[in-house]
């Protein structure tokens, strides 16, 4: 949370009051302390009382001042720039390796920039939250964007990245997300720091698709568990490296990813403004497939039938030539029949249209069944189920309502992810206008499903 302390000003009359009886250069402990009276009478976020404590009255300069400590230690060149400094300052948490570094030109720890918890007994410091992993996730994917560094990378590394993402793709459909989510963190760091060794520009490349795909599994995970700024500032990441590399297939499903967060955010227009954006870039195939189907829902919650219907249409004719993401690589990144019949059937029932939601859904549903396990989108498939149950519910067929639920029931909490949660809440709003003791029954179940969700497991392991 950005912090408003007193003008900078106020920070330097400290600092020169302090200085005037102390050796030159100052002790380190001197500095510290001035550090924390500026904390003290003007409010800054500890990181900015340090920067001020040590003379550094812009975040130019003490961008400079990173920059020649890495210069002078031998530790690399870096990319970071004023506006990430601020980011910082304002309460975003900096990634593992620029934490490590301010520590360094500090020579402090985590807890006194602000950036971490110390449990000692006695010692006061702000508590740490479960949105700190999302977001310091994504911090990390936003700060190494700017950066293009490096030296050689062997082959054997470079194979095992490629697996690794390709494997975590694929489990996404079926497995947790919450183990999947420190993998890829895990892996998406590897990318980075091979990254920082290569000069190579055919390793560039694959490596910044790698990096790519990680942010963008990254992002379906934080907006799949209820961070849907984490996964937007993943999905801008993930489109920067899409772009760096000329791979439209990627920056493209970046604004897929991006228009989703949008429309759940209630802002269909600006889906639609996203969707038109990777539209313009996309290759033909299952990646203007995807783009159509994210149309056809932005446009059902505005309203626009017409509009819904013939997205819907020109999905369905967009089949083609298979993608290298989409379809090679599939997984999350994956859009079969299966997801696309799912996509209509949430937006005709957006739309109202009872009738061609429940055929959609039905569709969907059948060749979810029909498919592999690892190819079953366990999260897609429940709310495929509650999208039926929705429509049914449009017919007032509580017994349909309740055997399309069934298996939504039965799913473990750390597979109920926010849009499955927030579809059977839906859901349980239509059921308190119906006056039987099924629909009650079946409100109270969903009440109950909806306080164990994925979400709450973080917040019960934080």
């Amino acid at each position: 949370m950005a912090r408003h302390g007193h003008d900078v000003e106020c920070a330097q009359r400290i600092r020169v009051l302090r200085l005037l009886q102390a050796p030159d250069p100052p002790p380190l402990a001197l500095l510290n302390a001035i550090a924390g009276e500026i904390g003290q009478c003007c409010g800054h976020h500890p990181l900015k009382c340090f920067r001020l404590a040590h003379g550094w009255s812009s975040a130019e300069k003490a961008v400079q001042a990173l920059h020649r400590m890495c210069e002078g230690q031998g530790l690399g060149t870096r990319g970071l720039t004023k506006r990430s400094w601020l980011d910082w300052e304002s309460g975003h948490r900096p990634g593992a390796d620029y934490l490590d570094l301010l520590c360094r030109l500090f020579r402090t720890g985590p807890v006194e920039l602000g950036f971490a918890t110390d449990y000692t007994p006695g010692v006061m410091s702000v508590p740490a939250t479960e949105r700190d992993v999302f977001m310091s996730a994504a911090s990390e994917s936003s700060d190494h964007a700017a950066e293009i560094e490096a030296a050689a990378v062997g082959p054997n590394a470079l194979e095992q990245l490629g697996d690794d993402t390709l494997r975590l793709a694929r489990a996404y459909v079926y497995e947790p997300l919450l183990p999947l989510f420190g993998e890829l963190t895990r892996v998406r760091n590897r990318a980075y720091r091979l990254l920082d060794r290569t000069r190579n520009p055919r390793q560039q490349q694959d490596l910044y698709l790698a990096a790519g795909q990680l942010c963008g599994l990254l992002g379906s995970a934080s907006f799949d568990l209820g961070y849907p700024y984490a996964a937007a500032e993943q999905a801008r990441a993930a489109r920067v490296y899409g772009e760096v590399i000329g791979h439209n297939e990627l920056s493209a499903w970046a604004d897929g990813l991006l228009a989703c967060v949008e429309f759940w955010a209630g802002r269909p227009a600006q889906a639609l403004r996203l969707v038109e954006r990777g539209l313009a870039i996309a290759p033909a195939g299952t990646t203007r497939v995807r783009l159509l189907s994210i149309a056809a829902r932005a446009s059902a919650l505005l309203g626009d039938a017409s509009g819904t219907r013939e997205a819907i249409l020109a999905a369905q004719d967009a089949r083609g030539p298979r993608g290298e993401l989409h379809d090679e690589v599939g997984g999350e990144f994956g859009f079969d029949e299966a997801r696309e019949s799912f996509c209509a059937g949430s937006a005709y029932l957006s739309a109202g249209m009872a009738h061609e939601a429940e055929t959609e859904c039905e569709r969907a549903l059948s060749l979810y069944r029909a498919a592999p396990a690892e190819q079953r989108w366990y999260a897609a498939e429940a709310s495929a189920c509650v999208d039926l149950a929705a429509a049914r519910l449009l017919a007032n067929d509580i017994d349909g309502v309740a055997e399309a639920l069934a298996p939504v029931f039965a799913l473990q909490p750390d597979r109920r992810v926010e849009g499955l949660v927030k579809r059977m809440g839906q859901v349980r709003a239509s059921l308190a206008s119906v006056t039987s003791r099924e629909a009650g029954s079946l409100a109270e179940r969903i009440e109950c499903f909806s306080t164990e969700t994925a979400t709450g497991v973080l917040l019960a392991s934080s």
